[in-house]
Parts: structure tokens; C-alpha cells; sequence
């Protein structure tokens, strides 16, 4: 009864041992700074430049937003039609004392759009991208008026959440999905072409964070909309 049982035991292990088991898990933290310079008057509305700092360095970067319905600018009139229907549409007061400014965020409820696309590629080969889950440009309401100045647009701030999906990924990044965030700075450059300045900070520091895991990968489209990344995030 013990031989049986001792055999039993043998032919367990050599089971075991037989089985193909997965590899573990992989998660891993990407850092990044960037620099480089776009415009909502163009179409479609793309910030790109370099990857200057951090684990993702040296590299490019784009993040496209739909101006799918913005008019375009006449010339012959004074206003600027096209950033005229991107503030009503994209910007709301936050009436906070000492913190009064506006808020615009793509895409808009109101419009229907979908989430502005974007893709980092390293020197190396390797591409990141998706969709963002937010993106957030806030301009200081200086004086507190309720109007916004020329001198308050100059300079504005962001921030952005990252949707990572693995069908973007190539090279190191191939079988990975994941989420990440950044923030800086959009400075205008040029008013007559309105070229602004996208900068993440910094070369000192990379700022920017991609997490990113090579398991529970979800697919994404270049047109998904806004109620379909909700839909992927409440899964």
C-alpha cells in the first residue's frame, strides 16, 4: 500500500512538472519630459516634438485632437471664428476665489467628439499610444473679471491622462497596455499663426508617467469615442 501510494505521489510530480506554467506578470514605469509646439488653428489640431528627458528619451511625441465640426478662421473679420467656437464649446468658469480661470476640456459633452489620439516612439524603435482619458488646458483668470485678456492666453497650463492599448505597441512595448499622466505648459509663440509651446517639464526631471503591464490588455480603435474609453475603464 505504501509502494502504491509512493508511486502515486511520483507520478504527480512528473505531472507538475510537466505543465507549461505563464510567465509572471510584467509592470513597468516609463518617465518622460517633452518639448515641442502646435496650434488650434491647425487641421487637425496636432502638438508634437521631442521626447527630451526622462526613460522614453531620446524620441518624438503627437497628440491630434478631432476638429471634426470647428470652422475655420475668416480673415476678413475681426473676430477669430474658429477659437470663438472652441471657447464656447471646450471652456468653462471655475469662479474660485484666487483661482478664477477657465477650464477646457477635449472632448466635449457638448460636441460629441472623440478623445484626442496620441503616440510616443523612441529612438530605439519601440511605440507607445492610444487615447487620452482626459486632456485639460486652463487659462488664469488674472484679474478676476470674468473676461478673458490677450495677456491671459498667453500663458496656460495642462494636463492630460494616457490610455496605453497594446494594438498601438511595437518593439519593447508590443505586448503592453497601460495608463499615465503629464502636465505643463502651452505658451503662445506666434499670434499671428497662434504656435504655441507644449512643454512637459523637464530635462532636469521627466515629469511625465506611463505604467504599463503586459496582462488584461484591452484594444482600441482610432475612432473610439468618448463613452466607449468610459466603457473600457468601468470594465
Amino acid at each position: 500500500m505504501v509502494k502504491k501510494l509512493a508511486l502515486g505521489a511520483v507520478g504527480f510530480l512528473l505531472v507538475l512538472a510537466s505543465m507549461t506554467f505563464p510567465a509572471s506578470a510584467q509592470r513597468v514605469t516609463e518617465t518622460f519630459a517633452l518639448g515641442g509646439n502646435g496650434s488650434f488653428m491647425a487641421s487637425p489640431p496636432v502638438f508634437s516634438g521631442n521626447i527630451i528627458a526622462g526613460t522614453l528619451a531620446p524620441g518624438t511625441f503627437w497628440f491630434e485632437l478631432d476638429d471634426t465640426g470647428w470652422p475655420t478662421d475668416d480673415a476678413g473679420t475681426p473676430n477669430n471664428e474658429r477659437w470663438d467656437y472652441i471657447f464656447s464649446n471646450y471652456f468653462q468658469y471655475d469662479p474660485t476665489p484666487d483661482g478664477e480661470g477657465w477650464d477646457g476640456r477635449f472632448p466635449s459633452s457638448m460636441v460629441g467628439d472623440t478623445a484626442p489620439e496620441w503616440r510616443f516612439f523612441t529612438a530605439a524603435g519601440d511605440t507607445c499610444g492610444g487615447l487620452t482619458t482626459s486632456f485639460t488646458v486652463t487659462i488664469r483668470d488674472l484679474n478676476g473679471n470674468g473676461i478673458m485678456e490677450d495677456n491671459e492666453y498667453i500663458n496656460k497650463v495642462f494636463s492630460i491622462g494616457l490610455f496605453c492599448y497594446i494594438n498601438f505597441g511595437t518593439g519593447e512595448f508590443e505586448s503592453f497596455c497601460g495608463q499615465g499622466n503629464c502636465s505643463g505648459t502651452l505658451d503662445l509663440l506666434d499670434e499671428s499663426t497662434w504656435d504655441e509651446e507644449f512643454y512637459v517639464p523637464s530635462t532636469a526631471s521627466a515629469s511625465g508617467r506611463l505604467y504599463l503591464r503586459d496582462t488584461n490588455c484591452t484594444t482600441g480603435t482610432e475612432e473610439s469615442s468618448w463613452g466607449k474609453i468610459k466603457q473600457i475603464h468601468s470594465n
